[in-house]
């Protein structure tokens, strides 16, 4: 088995607008979490560790795919305003590029709020490897836990 890790981390509601042009998705979200990931990225800490990031508009990409600047989805932090149909077919799409590649990996970390998590729900079944989902109540903690995922002491 390889020493590959993977994360999957939901899109910020917070982006960068600025340029228009596509950017990478680590750098065109801004939140908190894709902050530590920008600052573990330039201290060298991400080094065996692939980025998914999901979102409501794109579904799940590369850390390292370039979105356009787009207005983030009304509605309150975290929810979704997908029709049920539109849910179903994105997570079916997200489902199928985890069952891909997850053998790729020996571990995987999940920081998704409860309603975005319904868009990857069932991803466990495609692999046996360590699972670890995000803990903590608020940004804060949850943004500890996953630095703490990337640097193991």
């Amino acid at each position: 088995m390889t020493n590959k890790k993977l994360m999957i981390i939901s899109a910020s509601s917070r982006l960068i607008k600025e340029p228009t042009k596509p950017l990478p998705a680590i750098e065109r979200y801004d939140g908190v979490y894709f902050r530590v990931l920008r600052k573990s990225l330039r201290e060298g800490k991400l080094r065996n560790i692939d980025i998914l990031v999901l979102s409501e508009k794109f579904g799940l990409v590369w850390a390292s795919n370039k979105i356009p600047f787009h207005e983030p989805h009304p509605g309150a932090w975290g929810s979704l305003s997908l029709s049920k149909k539109d849910m179903n077919k994105l997570r079916k799409e997200n489902l199928q590029k985890v069952k891909k590649i997850i053998t790729r990996y020996s571990e995987i970390y999940v920081n998704v709020g409860r309603k975005y998590f319904k868009l990857i729900e069932g991803f466990e079944k495609f692999t046996t490897c360590q699972i670890t989902y995000a803990i903590g109540k608020g940004l804060g903690p949850k943004a500890s836990h996953m630095k703490e995922w990337v640097t193991p002491q």
